[in-house]
């Protein structure tokens, strides 16, 4: 089963029985809690669909649970189904092995170019981004998004997941450990007393 954008996946996953959609939900650890909650029955939790977030206009929503589920995972990855886990887990080894890189496109327009903020009219707090545990400092807005770095010496790029925290409406924070290819890319820049450029 195919899906062509996030909107085609949700439908479809709405098919499957497995989407609950939770409104007037609080950015402010609510939101991390109920999703805590919902993955900790011990079986597939559903994803859930936050919408009509507290402080936030209705539309602006924040999607949790994506892949908790072997049937949400399959269609993610664009693989067949299977119920038994050895078989599942074939798929899914069979799936890595012969990926088929798709090469780049350069486009001129597009949906991501329809929201562009510069300068002063950034504002990182325009998203419902939640605090998700207690003990967060903020709010983190990258829990699941990737990080692209180059090596400045070798150029070659590494794609990574990282907490993101907002710092403020136009500074991000990401945790940066010892070891990783992103902190040995930042290491590299800084002794060069150059900036480093992130996607």
């Amino acid at each position: 089963m195919l899906y062509k954008d996030l909107r085609d996946w949700l439908k479809i996953v709405d098919g499957f029985g497995e989407l609950k959609v939770i409104e007037g939900a609080h950015w402010d650890h609510e939101i991390g809690i109920i999703r805590y909650m919902a993955r900790k029955k011990g079986c597939a939790a559903p994803a859930i669909l936050f919408d009509s977030i507290a402080d936030y206009p209705k539309g602006y929503r924040v999607l949790t649970g994506i892949n908790n589920s072997k049937r949400r995972l399959a269609l993610t990855m664009g693989i067949e189904y299977k119920e038994k886990d050895l078989e599942f887990i074939k798929v899914i080894y069979e799936k890595l092995n012969h990926l088929m890189p798709i090469p780049p496109k350069v486009v001129k327009d597009g949906p991501i170019f329809e929201n562009v903020q510069r300068g002063s009219d950034i504002d990182l707090f325009k998203f419902p981004t939640p605090r998700w545990h207690k003990e967060d400092a903020a709010r983190y807005i990258g829990t699941y998004g990737f990080t692209l770095t180059r090596d400045p010496e070798e150029g070659w790029i590494n794609l990574g997941t990282y907490r993101t925290m907002i710092y403020d409406k136009d500074t991000l924070l990401t945790f940066t450990e010892p070891g990783q290819h992103r902190t040995l890319h930042m290491e590299k820049y800084f002794a060069r007393n150059e900036p480093m450029p992130v996607v």
